[in-house]
């Protein structure tokens, strides 16, 4: 068994994306490090403003995320492969994201230059474990993490193509995707290029772009570039049923135990 250095963690309401968990009481205190965990209010902004979506339900999904501010003579590839084997100790597996999926007061405040989110299903309190489980975060490198659950867009782009491993090269080539998504993944599979994302939400005109951008190599419409949930499993968010920001009462401050 191994031994979990505790993080002392305090409940903080500063409004991540959609955020309806709360931390659960019974951490002890003494950080490693300054850690913050945030439990936003449902229906929060994204960045500067939540965009228009409607392509919701199994493609937004709630996912807890990671978002650390490191010195600046850390070193990430380490800091990351760290991670990585403290989350493998746990059976979970990490997805880099964007910053953009944090809101714009915690970016005010916290300049992550690395954050991971959890599988779906992954807790606050997976995340104190993780924290606990990577050596960093006993030592002097890190500045400041925060824990907190956020919105996601979980999508999947696929269009139809003659040589759709030409059209992959094409897309990559070119960055058409780059600028809008970030990180994403490709694949193909009978004679379908298929472009997998997780990552900030996306308004609908975003993706009414992507598709186009998709579509214009492939020689196609943009109505034949299908936009559908990466998974059919597990549990999506409506959106229209998302509180405003500022509807929902204001948390109690929590303590979160790592163990």
């Amino acid at each position: 068994m191994p031994v979990l250095r505790p993080v002392a963690v305090v409940l903080l309401v500063i409004g991540l994306t959609g955020c309806t968990a709360i931390a659960q009481p019974g951490l002890k205190s003494k950080p490693p490090a300054s850690a913050t965990v945030l439990a936003g209010e449902p229906g929060a902004d994204l960045g500067n403003g939540r965009p228009a979506v409607t392509f919701d339900g199994l493609m937004v999904r709630r996912r807890v995320v990671v978002a650390i501010q490191p010195r600046t003579t850390a070193d990430l590839v380490s800091l990351r492969g760290q991670l990585e084997q403290a989350a493998g100790r746990l059976r979970l597996s990490l997805t880099d994201v964007s910053p953009t999926v944090l809101d714009a007061d915690v970016l005010e405040s916290l300049v992550p230059e690395l954050i991971v989110a959890l599988p779906e299903g992954g807790t606050v309190d997976d995340a104190g474990r993780l924290i606990d489980l990577t050596p960093s975060f006993g030592g002097v490198d890190v500045v400041e993490f925060q824990i907190g659950p956020v919105l996601v867009h979980d999508l999947r782009f696929a269009v139809r193509a003659g040589e759709p491993q030409a059209l992959r090269e094409s897309i990559d080539r070119e960055g058409i995707l780059t600028d809008a998504l970030g990180v994403y993944d490709t694949s193909v599979e009978n004679g379908e290029l298929r472009i997998d994302y997780t990552g900030p939400l996306l308004s609908d005109d975003l993706i009414q772009s992507i598709r186009v951008g998709i579509a214009r190599p492939a020689r196609a419409g943009a109505d034949e570039v299908s936009v559908s949930p990466r998974s059919t499993e597990g549990v999506g968010v409506q959106m229209e049923t998302e509180p405003a920001p500022g509807d929902a009462p204001t948390s109690t401050p929590h303590g979160h135990g790592a163990g």
